[in-house]
């Protein structure tokens, strides 16, 4: 047995729910699944893409593209020209491999002084220069090519129609198919530092894309030139172009007084009500994201929305392609700008940076637009998804599409390590630290691996968390919690003895170390105490002023675990087992609730039970148990969803099948706020 830990109690505030005056929030929960979704089935189908990635070599900074592209319809073609300006990194440098997908002709290669010569294999091209470039000094290639984008899954570069058969033509390049459609170098860790992206197509279309409009000019022949420039450092897959018939309708993030940013939506004309009613609130995603992680880092040019023909959505940078309006969908992508866009992660192997950042920040929005109750809703989604990740958080099979892009791997679990990471370092330093690491300079504008993200976390709480990021995002899986208790009299009141028992099924962890929170009841009191859990079997002690009549451990559900109440003796000590001495009811949590809520009770011995909701007028609206209970204490949970919101009553009766005593009956008061 291991020592017994008298633990010096730590009562803490538990998190404070509030009600909101602000907008309802959507029932749009299943929206962000259906992206997840969408989004692994699109990288399932884009495996062999993957696979190969990139062959472009790293002699060479890239410092600026522009895409000049002339874009047809019938038949569907790109044909282009593709700038590319960059520094030597090496002395001597006198040739570059580029990516460009041999679907696509190459025509001509040239510089300022002339042709170059260049050789092509395997998705790649191979470009003699016209001189030997020292380190630090420029050159510039134009490669001029045309065909048409070869089909890769569900993305790059697609020629479609719309419903009502207007042309519609979108690009999707995550992870590796920019190559797919034009001529760069594909690799997340050479960002561009400017992008111009100018398209000539039929004049009826509407061009979306990347940074600020310079201009669309009409050329008098049937076509139109429209010129985007994107002035900020951006990641090849960011790039984007979505075409089609699109209505144009604008919103205004006022961020500062006289100063606003365009929130430009390119919207289908069937979808344009939608978006009239759903896209405004994106000014208010803006207004909370810039309060959490400073001002939104693409200030200087837009965000916006452009309607694409993929299931779900993607955070092209400044203007996200969506086919959805949903409320998490939306912040979600939004997110993405600032995690994701801004911050790159420097390998898909720190894919958690992005995806489970943009899942963990759509849960920070409802907390901060809704209240405390939404985002914790909201975590138990993702906490219960979570459980069913296989493999380690940080991701080392990066050919492994369908791992690498894994819902409950990479966006549940990673939103669910935030989460976790929220409780260990505290409400104020954790905030510190995303706020820090938002505007690190060693990251913001270029990528980052899961070392720098702990780095300004250790920096700014000054702990070591090597322990946490080893054990939740280098190591597997969960522990699953059993734990008991028993209290005797003591000369100043009781004391409480509570063994907890974890088993992790993996030796990577074989235990993984949390502060757990013990929440102990009574009548008329409780407290919440904060220890320390590390061991396989440990046991620790407290002293309550009144006999307890429940223990319960992790109650607010910060950890991402399993849990089983079981009585002491169970757990291997001949001690009487934790069996309330009295019928008891506690009151439900959360509390304001949407739209479930956890109701505790406890019986003495074997007992006849009913557990019933009713409403303000007397009349029973759900029986949430009715049924015979051995002595224990017991966790039952009502879903009010269809209800309308207001105070409800838990009733809660409890009498002994040997008739040794009267029935008991108590009561709660219930407030569901929709």
């Amino acid at each position: 047995m291991p020592p017994r830990i008298t633990v010096i109690l730590l009562l803490i505030l538990l998190p404070a729910v509030r009600a909101s005056a602000q907008r309802k929030p959507s029932r749009d929960a299943g929206a962000e699944k259906i992206l997840i979704q969408s989004e692994m089935e699109r990288y399932r189908a884009r495996a062999p893409l993957a696979q190969r990635a990139t062959l472009a070599d790293d002699n060479y900074d890239v410092t600026w593209y522009e895409l000049r592209l002339r874009i047809s319809t019938n038949p569907g073609q790109i044909t282009g020209v593709v700038a590319i300006r960059a520094a030597s990194v090496i002395d001597g440098l006198s040739s570059v491999r580029i990516d460009l997908s041999d679907s696509l002709s190459v025509d001509t290669i040239v510089s300022p002084n002339g042709p170059l010569s260049y050789t092509r294999a395997s998705n790649m091209i191979t470009v003699y220069l016209d001189s030997s470039y020292l380190a630090g000094e420029i050159f510039t290639i134009h490669v001029a090519y045309h065909g048409l984008p070869a089909p890769s899954g569900f993305g790059s570069f697609v020629f479609s129609v719309t419903a009502q058969g207007a042309p519609w033509i979108w690009s999707l390049s995550q992870p590796y198919g920019a190559k797919d459609w034009w001529p760069c170098k594909d690799q997340l860790t050479d960002k561009a530092d400017s992008v111009d992206v100018i398209v000539t197509c039929a004049d009826t279309l509407r061009v979306g894309s990347n940074g600020t409009l310079a201009g669309v000019v009409n050329n008098g022949d049937g076509t139109a030139t429209t010129h985007w420039k994107e002035r900020y450092p951006i990641a090849t897959y960011l790039v984007s172009v979505a075409i089609s018939n699109y209505v144009q309708f604008s919103n205004w993030f006022h961020y500062a007084p006289g100063d606003s940013m365009e929130v430009l939506n390119y919207v289908l004309p069937a979808k344009l009500a939608a978006a009239l009613l759903d896209l405004p609130r994106t000014v208010n995603m803006l207004e909370i994201y810039s309060d959490l992680f400073g001002l939104y880092p693409f200030i200087e040019e837009k965000y916006g929305h452009c309607d694409f023909g993929w299931g779900g959505a993607m955070e092209h940078q400044t203007m996200t392609s969506t086919t959805s309006y949903s409320e998490n969908l939306i912040a979600h992508e939004l997110a993405h700008q600032w995690f994701g866009d801004m911050i790159t992660c420097r390998s898909w192997a720190d894919l958690w940076l992005n995806e489970g950042f943009a899942t963990y920040n759509t849960g920070l929005y409802r907390e901060r637009a809704y209240g405390a109750m939404p985002y914790y809703n909201y975590m138990t989604v993702h906490l219960n998804a979570a459980r069913s990740a296989v493999g380690t958080l940080y991701v080392q099979d990066t050919s492994n599409v369908g791992n690498l892009f894994s819902g409950s791997r990479v966006y549940s679990k990673g939103a669910s390590v935030l989460h976790m990471l929220r409780h260990v370092m505290g409400d104020s330093i954790f905030f510190d630290a995303m706020y820090s690491y938002a505007n690190d300079p060693a990251v913001r504008f270029g990528t980052a691996t899961t070392a720098d993200f702990r780095r300004v976390c250790e920096a700014v709480s000054g702990t070591d968390l090597g322990y946490f990021f080893d054990q939740w995002v280098y190591g597997e899986k969960f522990p699953t919690y059993r734990y008991g208790w028993t209290s005797s009299p003591t000369m100043i009141g009781h004391r409480v003895d509570l063994r907890v028992v974890q088993t992790t099924g993996t030796a990577d962890p074989a235990a993984f170390t949390m502060p757990v929170d013990v929440r102990i009841s009574g009548t008329g009191w409780d407290t919440t105490i904060v220890v320390v859990d590390s061991l396989g079997t440990q046991d620790f002690s407290f002293d309550s002023p009144v006999a307890p009549a429940s223990v319960m451990i992790d109650p607010d559900r910060w950890i991402l675990r399993i849990l089983d109440s079981v009585s002491y003796a169970v757990l291997g000590v001949e001690e009487p087992a934790a069996y309330p001495r009295s019928p008891f009811l506690l009151q439900n949590y959360p509390n304001p609730f949407n739209p479930s809520t956890t109701i505790g009770y406890g019986v003495a011995g074997r007992s006849r039970v009913t557990l019933k909701i009713f409403n303000i007028l007397g009349e029973e609206v759900a029986r949430v148990f009715s049924g015979t209970k051995e002595p224990g204490t017991y966790d039952a949970v009502w879903n009010a969803s269809g209800r309308p919101g207001g105070v409800y009553v838990a009733e809660f009766v409890s009498e002994p099948v040997d008739r040794s005593g009267p029935p008991v009956r108590l009561v709660r008061k219930l407030l569901y706020i929709r």
